[in-house]
């Protein structure tokens, strides 16, 4: 026999796994795959900066997959420019989309992240890191990422704290998706993210709608 708590009980935890399923729903995950390139002093400082560059991605891609089942890929790293410096992330951005424009799906990537390490500041505009667009469903996501990265960074795993040059990566990213600056000062979509490591409810629903959304052609 049945007794009156354990039928409450049970209609209790059928809500609650009904709940979860919709919080939780079974999407495949997201692959990005990503052509990375690093530019002169980038490069000049580190003799491993192929595998520095796939340890940032790679450190991007352990956040994303946690938090939206969204896994980075790192089809390639070249060199580029291959001598002249641009100190300018703005230059540096426009230059990326002529030497890289994105063809029609005959490509083997979906974005371009370049990795410069020009000492600028971050609070001038010349550094700031930049995307093309803020990425949306019916124009597509965006489709180029400049990062500058202010110290040399070794991967160290999936459960490491993420270093502000992730965090940056994490941030640009959230742009690529869809997501906004806003006045939370907790969120890392705050326009100085500091070494806040979560988003914000409202931009955490932009990226979990827009994740599935194609990039910009």
């Amino acid at each position: 026999m049945i007794t009156r708590r354990r039928t409450i009980c049970l209609i209790l935890s059928a809500i609650f796994t009904y709940s979860c399923s919709l919080l939780r729903p079974d999407t495949p995950q997201r692959l990005v795959r990503i052509k990375v390139l690093a530019d002169v002093a980038f490069r000049a400082r580190n003799q491993d900066w192929a595998d520095e560059a796939r340890g940032l991605i790679e450190a991007a891609s352990d956040y994303y997959e946690r938090e939206f089942d969204v896994r980075l890929i790192t089809e390639s790293v070249s060199a580029w420019p291959a001598t002249e410096r641009v100190d300018s992330t703005r230059a540096l951005l426009s230059r990326m989309q002529k030497d890289f424009p994105v063809q029609s799906g005959n490509d083997s990537y979906e974005l371009i992240v370049s990795l410069t390490g020009e000492n600028t500041s971050r609070y001038l505009t010349a550094g700031r890191p930049r995307v093309d667009r803020i990425g949306d469903c019916q124009k597509g996501l965006a489709t180029y990422v400049v990062l500058p990265v202010s110290q040399i960074f070794r991967y160290q795993g999936a459960n490491v704290e993420p270093s502000f040059d992730v965090l940056a990566l994490v941030h640009e990213l959230g742009h690529v998706f869809g997501a906004e600056h806003v006045d939370d000062t907790n969120s890392v979509m705050h326009e100085n993210l500091a070494y806040r490591t979560e988003f914000d409810a409202g931009n955490r629903t932009i990226i979990q709608k827009n994740r599935s959304c194609p990039f910009a052609r």
